[in-house]
């Protein structure tokens, strides 16, 4: 073990600046968790209010209205949850074949809602190809910080110009930030803005943590740091164009997918009936799971104890279809519980579903052809995926 002498100089300037880090990370924190507290105080004002109304009215129109916000308003709540567990670095990058154009799309009609009247957002998706590699929730939430930024510097009436485009690089090309691009077909996306523009010297320092000209009541900073971690985690490159009163463009470029191979998921026989074994240790997420399933038509029986649905599935896994399985639980995860059912039947049909999983657990998964859905999911969704288990 290594002792350092405070009292020595070098040391004392050394201690100093860890401090000093750790206090603008700690101040950083304390900026982020303040704003996360206020959306999520937010979102829980709105279910709770939509949910009390439902009680109060009888009227079927404003029920299913109630019903449609609180499911927006959960599925907002749920991409906080990423984006927080995104910055903490506690969720790595989950990378797998996602339509970019779909996620444009979104994002555009999204922030076209969110922005001033006074900026006008142009959208062109030219690229011929729609699906990449990557992780869904971090290109929105790349996309969406890049565009906000773009916002902060339009002071008043402007254009934000967001789109991709097919691009070729024949040899490898200096971009800004030191990067060089290597030779390969890529999907660019750009945003682009003719807001104040930047100066070299900000221009070389706009990606570094915590760094920002705002003030401390509109951000911390964090916004760019985020979108070169995304685009690096994505195997791209990033390039920015700017002047002084001249606006700036962000040029991010992303990999063709060229192949990408899942095997097979493993499908429910013809001869199978509708009974469904659901296991989740959440007693009210497990109700209301097995309600989704029965109104899909499945008989369901389901467990909170991972032990007891093994128990049952040794003695009637012949009744079963296949069985829909939460990852994370106490004594036995989700996939020792499927491990131990693969021993009793080794044409186990399982579909996980997760509120959180890493990287690695989910990639495993995947590369075995299992089914992964992520909590919180619509009706709609669950639905989807186990249309493939007859596909």
């Amino acid at each position: 073990m290594k002792y350092y002498d405070l009292n020595d100089d070098i040391n004392k300037e050394g201690l100093s600046i860890i401090a000093e880090g750790q206090n603008e990370k700690m101040a950083a924190l304390g900026q982020l968790s303040g704003g996360i507290a206020h959306d999520y105080n937010n979102h829980l004002m709105s279910i709770i209010g939509n949910a009390t109304m439902i009680k109060k009215t009888n009227e079927l129109d404003k029920i299913y209205d109630y019903a449609e916000r609180i499911i927006h308003i959960s599925q907002s709540a749920a991409e906080l949850t990423k984006k927080i567990l995104m910055f903490s670095k506690k969720k790595s990058s989950i990378n797998r074949p996602v339509n970019l154009k779909r996620i444009m799309d979104n994002t555009y009609k999204m922030m076209e809602f969110i922005l001033s009247k006074e900026i006008d957002l142009i959208y062109s998706y030219d690229a011929n190809d729609e699906v990449i590699v990557g992780d869904e929730s971090q290109l929105e939430s790349m996309l969406v910080n890049i565009i906000l930024n773009s916002k902060d510097a339009i002071k008043n009436n402007g254009i934000i110009k967001i789109g991709t485009k097919d691009t070729v690089v024949y040899s490898e090309m200096a971009l800004s930030h030191d990067e060089r691009i290597q030779p390969g077909e890529y999907i660019q996306i750009y945003v682009e803005d003719n807001g104040s523009g930047i100066d070299d010297d900000m221009l070389q320092r706009i990606f570094e943590p915590y760094f920002s000209t705002k003030t401390k009541t509109n951000g911390t900073g964090l916004g760019l740091s985020v979108v070169f971690g995304t685009v690096k985690s994505h195997s791209g490159y990033l390039n920015v164009i700017s002047k002084p009163g001249d606006g700036t463009r962000f040029e991010i470029f992303i990999p063709i997918l060229k192949k990408y191979c899942i095997p097979d998921n493993r499908k429910i026989t013809e001869d199978k009936n509708n009974n469904v074994m659901l296991v989740d240790d959440d007693i009210n997420v497990l109700d209301v799971e097995a309600e989704m399933l029965e109104d899909l038509g499945y008989d369901v029986v389901k467990f909170n104890v991972p032990i007891e649905a093994l128990k049952y599935y040794q003695e009637r896994y012949k009744e079963i279809s296949f069985s829909v399985v939460d990852i994370i639980m106490p004594g036995m995860n989700g996939k020792e519980l499927f491990e131990k059912m693969e021993l009793i039947n080794k044409e186990a049909v399982v579909v996980f579903i997760t509120g959180f999983a890493q990287q690695a657990e989910y990639e495993e998964l995947m590369k075995r052809g299992l089914l992964v859905i992520e909590k919180p999911f619509t009706y709609e969704v669950l639905s989807e995926k186990i249309a493939k288990l007859y596909l």
